[in-house]
């Protein structure tokens, strides 16, 4: 959601620099968490993988 708020920001006529400015920020943000979500899963992966199996297993 946050880029098709961009381009749209970016072809609105007039030219709106808050506008824009804003967007990036809001892809900027976006990309950020989205970061941050994909590292928690790689996290959480790691550490499935290198966990001792279970007694009897």
């Amino acid at each position: 959601m946050a880029r098709a708020n961009l381009a749209a920001a970016q072809q609105a006529s007039p030219f709106d620099e808050a506008a824009v400015k804003d967007a990036v920020a809001a892809v900027r943000t976006a990309t950020t968490n989205l970061q941050a979500t994909m590292q928690d899963y790689l996290l959480t992966a790691l550490k499935n993988v290198n966990a001792k199996p279970a007694a009897g297993s």
